[in-house]
């Protein structure tokens, strides 16, 4: 399967994000051999975040839930590095956040963290429960609060497993 980098942003960091990205796929697949989906890497704006999840999830979100859900994506990308998120089409789209790779020793871990959520999404249900909780946010399917609080321990273990598969690889 192929990961490639949307060609926009800033041009020097395009360059250096797409020197590292296949060297960081292939220490990801060696290490987790399991295989990783079609993935699409763009560098994106807090402001980018929100749209961008509603526009791979699929559906007709009420413009009100799609205000909220931008809102939400804006505040989460302020403090984080990257997203990766499940499309409707069976792709993966790893959002990078520009201001956070300005550092040029946070891309390469950030690159590595984000492709090993990009493989976890090849797992049976993981993308799946990943698509119905941003519907579920967006107000186009609705989901019980048990399967949201069983859905929010699995991301917290599939967080751990990045973190942990991260600092093995780029330590």
């Amino acid at each position: 399967m192929s990961v490639t980098l949307e060609p926009t942003g800033p041009w020097l960091l395009r360059r250096t994000v797409n020197s590292l990205l296949p060297e960081a796929a292939r220490l990801v697949r060696d290490h987790m051999r399991e295989p990783m989906p079609d993935t699409l890497v763009r560098l994106a704006r807090p402001g980018d975040f929100g749209p961008a999840v509603a526009r791979v999830t699929g559906g007709s979100p009420s413009w009100w839930r799609t205000v909220m859900e931008n809102e939400s994506q804006r505040r989460t990308a302020h403090i984080a590095t990257g997203m990766t998120v499940p499309t409707a089409d069976g792709r993966v789209l790893v959002l990078l956040h520009i201001a956070a790779m300005r550092q040029d020793g946070q891309i390469f871990p950030t690159l590595v963290h984000e492709l090993v959520h990009a493989v976890q999404m090849s797992r049976p249900r993981t993308a799946a429960d990943a698509l119905a909780r941003n519907r579920h946010h967006l107000g186009i399917e609705r989901q019980s609060r048990r399967w949201l609080t069983d859905h929010s321990a699995s991301i917290g273990r599939d967080e751990e497993e990045a973190y942990r598969i991260e600092h093995l690889l780029a330590g």
